[in-house]
């Protein structure tokens, strides 16, 4: 969600609470009125990534919403003190500028040349950057590209750019992953994820990259859309069981020859996850970043 204003200034509200009253509150916050809002955890409690369609979240957090500098908090604020600690602040526009770059700042992925570098920067950035450039807010739904296994993932989209493809993004979160392919010239992508919240996320994000058109949504439940037969990338990005259990199904999505990548992994699961995928696979490459890895694999001939 962009924070837009037109008056001279926001409204910052933080209230502390436990990791369970999150929804909730994020659920008050947003009927309430708020332009964005982001989490935050202890500066020494690690975020790591999410099995899809569960929230990572620290036992105790702080919630920060933004609110329009003429916007009437005393409702609001009146219900959150029942909740926990909470602490009101007014924002001149650059102060919240700097405020908001304290939680995301641009980034460059690829290591290739600067004019293929994928920049995945907010939508408020007007930094001119050679390369391609994707467009993402931070938000409540996973994924900005700056855990590990996320950059491993766009490092491998900006250096193998899937122009003319048909790519499934699985586990979509944010939809960062399957936006990243789009503005890298796929053709289609499916976007599939167990969470609602983030196949909204998902679509609000192919939207604001004007890449909509070409961005298809579903569950884990429902039935592929026909128009993906025929799969030539399948990039997922979740955890070390139920990549477990996928294996099968991931084959029969991807066109004899077709790319696989696996992220979500901890560098000691590598040699189990390609002995598990070697049936349908040639495993050909692993990268490490921090303890997490990428996995990828083509797709064999029947």
């Amino acid at each position: 969600m962009s924070p837009v204003n037109t008056n001279s200034g926001w409204q910052l509200l933080r209230v502390t609470l436990l990791a369970a009253q999150q929804e909730a509150v994020s659920e008050l916050l947003t009927t309430a009125g708020a332009s964005a809002i982001t989490l935050e955890g202890p500066s020494d409690d690690p975020l790591f990534e999410p099995l899809p369609g569960e929230m990572p979240l620290w036992e105790q957090l702080s919630l920060i919403a933004l609110f329009n500098r003429d916007h009437n908090l005393q409702p609001v604020q009146q219900l959150l003190a029942l909740i926990g600690d909470v602490d009101h602040q007014l924002l001149e526009e650059q102060e919240w500028s700097r405020t908001w770059l304290k939680y995301w700042q641009p980034r460059s992925f690829g290591n290739c040349a600067e004019d293929k570098q994928l920049w995945v920067v907010p939508s408020w950035d007007q930094q001119e950057r050679p390369g391609h450039r994707l467009l993402l807010d931070p938000g409540l739904a996973f994924g900005t590209g700056n855990h590990a296994t996320t950059s491993l993932c766009l490092d491998w989209l900006a250096e193998h750019p899937p122009k003319g493809q048909k790519v499934i993004d699985y586990g979509c979160g944010s939809g960062v992953l399957g936006v990243a392919a789009l503005c890298l010239g796929a053709d289609q992508v499916l976007g599939v994820d167990i969470d609602p919240q983030a196949l909204t996320a998902t679509r609000n994000n192919a939207e604001l990259n004007l890449v909509s058109t070409r961005m298809t949504t579903c569950g884990v439940d429902e039935n592929t859309p026909s128009e993906f037969g025929g799969v030539n990338l399948l990039i997922a990005n979740i955890l070390y069981q139920p990549l477990t259990e996928l294996a099968e199904d991931f084959a029969q999505m991807l066109v004899a020859g077709g790319d696989l990548v696996l992220s979500g992994l901890l560098i000691l699961q590598a040699d189990a996850i390609i002995e598990i995928y070697r049936p349908w696979f040639e495993m050909s490459d692993v990268s490490e970043v921090d303890g997490w890895i990428r996995v990828v694999g083509v797709r064999r001939d029947e």
